[in-house]
């Protein structure tokens, strides 16, 4: 059925013969012959197990950790083999059949197998699993009954394995991405007797097994470091001999980081350099800037008196001048008028929304608050990044200006500010989505009534009924329709304010090869290289 389709994922291992020795993760310049790839992110991921990742930051480690049937190309277009060395989809589209690689390892020198697919898909789709990506994978036949509870028998489950290294899949309709969703790490296999031996503490670096090109050998809160994996089927195409992933959380430390030869990037998120430097930086030639498929977002918790009234909130969205907040903060976001980016071929959105505080004044006071009856004060919970934090304080401005709200701005760490927006405590929260794969389903299927990620706890039949709709329709331009209305219908209930669109920015070393920038911005590690006339950390032996 294909609901609420996550932002990319996740995870890392370490079972080799003889494990090596950790390394000091301040240090980029290593042996000779063993080529670094440094680069940073914000936040420690909250998880490495695959299967219920649902952040960016953990996702892009397990992406380049853990292998699924099919992985995406350089340029992140298409999907090509990967643990599946082939496969085949029957004429009426409801059967694919993968054939996977009889050379495929499990970093402890275990085969993969078909087996080890269908145990992780079970795992994630048992409703007590606790994974929130479960819906990813119900186009498969049964999928969605298994997770909700209403079947309890997982044989009736549209996956099986005809022999060690075939794997069949059965869907209940047509799904043409199904290509992208086997490439996504919550469909990534797990290694059976791995979890059983050491439970909710596989992924420690001790005791995680991985499939894919690169191993976990350090976890610290100051950052994670990978090596290449020697029994990685294509490990000899591997160029790149070891990862550090650099947790910093300071924009400006990154930018000097990357400046004294320590990082060979700056890191996947916009959000890893100063704000006030952006213009600047952008006009470098190693600066590499594109259209992301992702919307940053502030939820209302409809669940909150104060917010459940639609008028509120649509008079909340109306005050603010969206244009104003991507000025602000420059190169690294681009305008929002709806929730869907635009990219996404042959999706025609909802027209867009302007900016009008008087109308936004006139719905507050259909709503009865007015001078004598104030709307109460509103907390607006935001992880505390420079980005986010000046977005969230610009709204808070905006909102006492032009409607009379008072607003504070309550700040917490990355990991924190999570949790408590999934949990529901909160008001206003800092959201956002990246697209698993260029699709407007992947974003309008979130605010599903019954969708785990739907975090303003929003729910409205209508809308429910048309994302239902066209999930089970064939026709790619009825479909569409479907799902633009769908758009227009949320955009006018506001549940969520959109407040722009991701632009992917980072600084990249010119003698690293092999990345090429993409809309959906995955960027698998395997397919760098280091140049070998200089620079920092390329493994010259200084």
């Amino acid at each position: 059925m294909l609901r609420r389709l996550l932002p990319i994922v996740l995870l890392l291992a370490s079972c080799a013969p003889t494990p090596q020795t950790p390394v000091a993760l301040e240090a980029t310049h290593v042996a000779p012959a063993v080529a670094t790839f440094a680069f940073a992110q914000s936040v420690e991921p909250r998880t490495l197990d695959p299967g219920i990742i649902t952040d960016t930051h953990s996702g892009f480690l397990a992406r380049n950790m853990f292998e699924g049937l099919l992985a995406w190309d350089p340029a992140a277009e298409e999907p090509v083999a990967a643990a599946a060395e082939s496969w085949t989809v029957s004429p009426d589209g409801l059967t694919w059949t993968f054939h996977l690689r009889p050379d495929a390892l499990w970093s402890n020198g275990d085969p993969v197998t078909a087996n080890d697919f269908v145990l992780a898909w079970r795992r994630v789709l048992d409703p007590d699993g606790g994974s929130d990506y479960a819906p990813l994978l119900y186009p498969i036949l049964g999928a969605e009954a298994l997770h909700r509870g209403d079947a309890v028998d997982a044989e009736g489950l549209g996956v099986g394995s005809l022999d060690r290294h075939t794997l069949v899949v059965r869907l209940a309709r047509p799904t043409p991405w199904f290509g992208a969703i086997v490439a996504h790490n919550v469909a990534a296999p797990v290694n059976g007797e791995v979890l059983k031996r050491h439970g909710g503490d596989w992924t420690r670096p001790s005791k995680i097994v991985v499939n894919g090109p690169f191993v976990l050998t350090e976890w610290t809160p100051e950052g994670l470091v990978l090596t290449r994996n020697p029994r990685y089927h294509s490990a000899a195409d591997v160029k790149i001999g070891r990862v550090i992933a650099h947790i910093v959380p300071d924009p400006n430390k990154v930018l000097q980081m990357y400046e004294d030869g320590d990082l060979q990037w700056t890191g996947h998120s916009s959000a890893m350099l100063p704000l006030d430097r952006m213009a600047e930086l952008a006009a470098r030639p190693d600066a590499h800037q594109h259209a992301r498929l992702g919307t940053a977002w502030y939820s209302l918790n409809t669940q909150d008196e104060a917010l459940s009234n639609p008028l509120v909130r649509q008079a909340l969205l109306l005050a603010l001048d969206r244009q104003e907040l991507a000025a602000r903060l420059g190169p690294s976001v681009a305008v929002a008028t709806g929730f869907v980016p635009p990219g996404i071929p042959g999706y025609q959105p909802p027209p867009p929304q302007a900016p009008d505080p008087l109308r936004a004044r006139k719905l507050l006071l259909q709503a009865g608050y007015s001078t004598a009856e104030p709307f109460p004060r509103l907390e607006i919970a935001v992880d505390n990044r420079a980005m986010h934090r000046a977005a969230a304080a610009w709204m808070a401005a905006t909102w006492k200006e032009q409607l009379g709200i008072e607003a504070g701005v309550y700040e917490r760490d990355w990991p924190a500010h999570s949790e408590a927006v999934s949990d529901g405590a909160y008001q206003v929260g800092r959201g956002g989505w990246v697209a698993d794969f260029p699709d407007p389903a992947t974003f309008l299927e979130l605010m599903h009534s019954d969708n785990p990620l739907n975090s303003p706890g929003w729910s409205e039949p209508t809308y429910d009924a048309l994302v239902d709709e066209a999930a089970a329709t064939t026709d790619p331009a009825s479909r569409m329709r479907l799902l633009s209305q769908a758009e227009r219908l949320l955009l006018d209930r506001a549940p969520l304010l959109p407040l722009f669109h991701f632009t992917s920015f980072s600084l990249l070393k010119p003698y690293v090869g092999g990345f090429e920038d993409n809309a959906l911005n995955i960027h698998l590690l395997k397919y760098l290289s280091l140049g070998t006339t200089g620079g920092p950390g390329i493994s010259r032996g200084d």
